[in-house]
């Protein structure tokens, strides 16, 4: 079957056009036929050509299925840093989630702080600059109006409006400076070794803090040669070999 689908994607990649097409429906009839290993294989082939995240999301449920649940979640995050208003990738993030052996503890953060985040998702980085680029353009219409209307109670309006409106504009723009800021520096990395042995030092002889397993979410603080320290559960530091993990 393997070298069948080699030889499927060597006709296809004659047209990058034409082979993504034709290995996306190749993905998809694997899927369906529960070939879970080729489905994975062609999505993988695919994402040499080009990153969505609709693609992410249909690669992590062909690994899940492989039993690849480390890669399962790191793709599944991935396809949500993309777009943090993809349901299907959250959904089946939560589901295997509860199949890994580390579970984090819920901590709640100050309620602005989790209100201004949860805001922050309700659109795409993109969407956010769209958004501010058309509230300054009606903020434009308001100050034109303001300075050219004749009536009085339309100059008071327009005035009030148009601050308000390049207000939001500009919270707006912070958003998706933000958002596009969040991607590129994403600090997130998902173990994917079976077990990772975290140390006090970045040290094979160092000390053996905690151990973590496959699938478990990191934070990476800072790297010391082939070492990296992290951050497990807000408040557990520690030293990992840094082939252990991938980044987000």
């Amino acid at each position: 079957m393997k070298k069948k689908l080699s030889l499927i994607l060597g006709i296809l990649f004659i047209s990058n056009t034409f082979a993504q097409e034709n290995l996306a429906q190749i993905a998809e009839n694997f899927y369906a036929e529960r070939d879970y290993e080729n489905a994975a294989l062609t999505y993988e082939k695919l994402l040499e050509q080009g990153e969505s995240a609709d693609l992410y999301y249909n690669y992590a449920n062909a690994l899940f299925k492989i039993d690849e649940l480390g890669k399962a979640i790191l793709y599944y995050e991935r396809a949500l840093k993309i777009n943090p208003l993809h349901a299907d990738a959250k959904a089946n993030l939560d589901f295997v989630n509860t199949k890994i052996t580390d579970k984090i503890e819920q901590h709640h953060p100050f309620f602005l702080t989790a209100w201004f985040s949860a805001l922050g998702k309700m659109l795409t980085t993109n969407q956010w600059a769209y958004l501010s680029i058309g509230l300054f353009l009606v903020a434009v219409v308001l100050a034109l109006l303001f300075l050219f209307s004749s009536h009085r109670w339309l100059r008071k309006i327009c005035f009030f409006k148009g601050i308000f409106v390049l207000l939001l504009s500009f919270f707006s723009l912070i958003y998706a400076f933000s958002q596009k800021k969040y991607i590129e520096n994403n600090p997130y990395a998902i173990i994917l070794s079976g077990s990772v042995s975290v140390k006090n030092s970045p040290s094979i002889s160092g000390t053996e803090l905690f151990v973590l397993h496959e699938g478990t979410k990191i934070e990476v603080i800072s790297k010391h040669q082939n070492w990296a320290q992290i951050r497990f559960d807000n408040d557990k530091i520690g030293w990992v070999i840094d082939d252990t993990f991938e980044k987000i």
